[in-house]
């Protein structure tokens, strides 16, 4: 068996090249694969769920296989090798089954290692820069992406609320040793009262002005801190669309809280005398 880990902790910090939203209007061809039914069926009857009979008939649903594709060109050349590949996700995939970051790391240009970060709810994709972070910055590879997506469609009743997104949505991050510089925080066993104390902590630390990029159950858990707030429909890729939408400058700081894990994540990115266009500027519908 082939393992592989980050070497060490990280000399120097991971770097933002270039971001990338996207927003996928129509729904996947893997929504009406035949054998999504009882697949579901057989993993979720272990726990009493009933399947969403309506979405499977329908066909609702998008493949993160399929989304992450097609945003990659937007994001590397085909002379331009990628080292890292890490897949972030809350809700499970519509394509079951499949090991869909080692998939991409075949359609991606230099075929990276890849690996994806789950079960972590909205924390899942700072834990994805922050094992980003500890290979670039240790130089175990040059360049990396973080896909972050998110599919509306939950194809069974689930145990407890759940979050569902409104709309298929996909970000990639590039990620290298030059460009803006990225720091990720991650803070544990936090309940809702101290939420606000903390974050106030993070961004004092950072010892300058910082705009806060909160997501809506963030913003509701810690009034008054941030200064944009994150479409709430899109619960687990809300703020990195905000941060790929461009037009940053100084500190920006991203946030999310996850209270169910008591889970408070910060990312900060530096785009001080850097070239603020280099962050794509568009979330694209497409048809």
């Amino acid at each position: 068996m082939f393992t592989a880990g980050p070497p060490g902790a990280p000399a120097r910090p991971a770097r933002l090249v270039s971001a990338h939203a996207r927003v996928f209007a129509e729904t996947s061809p893997t929504a009406l694969d035949p054998a999504l039914r009882p697949f579901l069926a057989d993993l979720v009857r272990p726990y009493g769920n009933a399947l969403r009979e309506d979405l499977l008939t329908e066909g609702v649903g998008h493949s993160f296989g399929e989304m992450a594709e097609a945003m990659l060109p937007a994001v590397v050349g085909p002379d331009e090798p990628v080292d890292l590949l890490v897949l972030a996700f809350a809700m499970h995939d519509l394509r079951l089954g499949r090991a869909t970051a080692c998939y991409l790391s075949d359609q991606c240009p230099g075929a990276p290692m890849a690996f994806a970060v789950c079960d972590q709810g909205s924390g899942a994709a700072f834990t994805a820069l922050r094992l980003t972070e500890s290979y670039l910055g240790s130089g175990a590879c040059e360049r990396a992406l973080v896909v972050v997506v998110e599919q509306s469609a939950l194809h069974y009743e689930p145990g407890e609320p759940a979050p569902i997104p409104d709309r298929h949505t996909g970000v990639v991050l590039r990620l290298e040793r030059t460009g803006s510089p990225v720091a990720v925080g991650q803070h544990t066993g936090v309940d809702a009262q101290r939420v606000t104390q903390l974050l106030r902590d993070d961004v004092a630390r950072l010892g300058r002005r910082a705009t806060v990029v909160a997501s809506a159950r963030l913003a509701e858990a810690a009034p008054g801190v941030a200064d944009v707030v994150a479409d709430a429909g899109q619960p687990y890729t809300g703020i990195w669309c905000e941060l790929a939408g461009g037009g940053h400058e100084g500190m920006v700081l991203v946030a999310d809280y996850e209270p169910s894990l008591g889970l408070l994540c910060t990312s900060t990115v530096d785009f001080s005398g850097n070239d603020h266009s280099a962050v794509d500027s568009a979330a694209v519908a497409v048809a």
